[in-house]
């Protein structure tokens, strides 16, 4: 596979250590990676087929498990303010197929790569299919979770989310902000989750973010929804993935988040684009794989055992190192360590000390990246 052009890398050019720190920026602006370029619209629609195809996985998700949709009672004004927000976005993204017209009292809603139109009242639930918040995330390949404040804090009070990656959002819903972020290693206690939050409530309607977030997936192969709800039907692949030694297919995922105030409502909406990219394909982009085998052989434990690689993550990136034709102290230990290659045994992360000479040799040969200067809001990877 080609890497498509418009694939959303994690990193920034000269990165090659992880901390959780500050890297939000401003969306609609275009970021350049090693293959092209990401992120000049909030939604992005450059390939029909794959939008086609999560919607079409939504659609599917929602009605084997309508738990994925829920909305408090409080949250429908915010739910109507999403819908008009992202019918215009998606305008903008693709002019040539979507249009938003006004009949009256009504709204036309026209997406030619659906095949639909809706006509809808403002407000009028029954004028749309699944309410407003169902109906607008039939159209998006977004996650969506809105937020309310009170009390000074903010709350997951509504939300379409199906496809989650190792968490579930019937039992996150209700919860705040501060509960949601608490098991994330280092990110409460450095910090981090009070600042996120500050920012988000001190979003404008006229300033959006976004930030970029990473990890590896649970399945060996470019499943979306890897959900709690849904853990029998994909809980095998890593395990499995794992005794074959089959590290070409593990996927590396990234989501795409956008921060938005609703300009009616007041209403806050995260927003989560999952894209999943191969360590195959990764392999193909030299720039790519060196980067990503850099971070992650150097990522600490708690941060990687919190990310899901403990068991992989030494025999991947060397499995990646010479598939990419990198040479790399992570290459030349899972060549030469028994550990990592008997076939009986468990992958060299495992072995505590597998990892340990990884990092120890990487460190001599790699600068960590100086401190990103602070931006005028903060929020950290997670």
């Amino acid at each position: 596979m080609t890497v498509p052009s418009y694939y959303p890398w994690p990193f920034s050019r000269g990165d090659n250590t992880f901390r959780y720190s500050v890297n939000v920026s401003r969306a609609r602006e275009l970021a350049h990676t090693a293959v092209g370029s990401w992120g000049r619209y909030v939604v992005e629609v450059e390939n029909d087929h794959d939008y086609i195809s999560a919607c079409r996985a939504r659609s599917r998700i929602l009605y084997e498990d309508p738990r994925r949709l829920q909305v408090r009672d409080h949250m429908r004004p915010a739910c109507w303010d999403t819908v008009m927000f992202y019918l215009r976005e998606l305008c903008d993204a693709r002019p040539d197929v979507m249009s938003l017209r006004t009949d009256g009292d009504h709204h036309v809603w026209t997406n030619g790569l659906l095949e639909q139109e809706v006509r809808f009242r403002y407000g009028d639930d029954d004028t749309v299919p699944m309410g407003p918040l169902g109906f607008i995330g039939s159209q998006v390949p977004e996650d969506l979770l809105l937020l309310s404040e009170r009390d000074g804090q903010l709350w997951f009070d509504a939300g379409i989310v199906t496809f989650a990656g190792s968490w579930s959002f019937d039992f996150d819903l209700g919860m705040s902000f501060h509960q949601i972020h608490s098991p994330i290693p280092r990110f409460t206690g450095e910090g981090h989750t009070g600042a996120a939050e500050r920012f988000m409530m001190s979003l404008t309607p006229d300033n959006i973010y976004r930030r970029t977030n990473w990890t590896f997936s649970s399945t060996g192969t470019p499943r979306l929804d890897t959900s709690l709800e849904a853990m029998p039907s994909w809980g095998w692949e890593m395990p499995a993935l794992i005794a074959a030694q089959d590290w070409g297919r593990i996927q590396l995922r990234i989501e795409t988040e956008h921060f938005i105030r609703l300009p009616a409502s007041g209403g806050l909406v995260f927003s989560i684009r999952t894209t999943m990219l191969s360590l195959a394909d990764i392999a193909t982009v030299p720039e790519w794989s060196r980067q990503l085998i850099d971070i992650v052989t150097e990522l600490p434990d708690d941060m990687a055992e919190y990310k899901g690689m403990t068991d992989y993550r030494a025999p991947a990136m060397a499995w990646l190192a010479q598939a990419a034709g990198i040479n790399s102290p992570a290459a030349e230990h899972y060549s030469t360590c028994r550990d990592c290659r008997h076939p009986g045994r468990m992958p060299a992360a495992s072995t505590p000390s597998c990892a340990a000479t990884i990092r120890a040799s990487r460190s001599t040969t790699s600068t960590p990246s100086a401190p990103r200067s602070m931006m005028p809001a903060a929020y950290a990877r997670s």
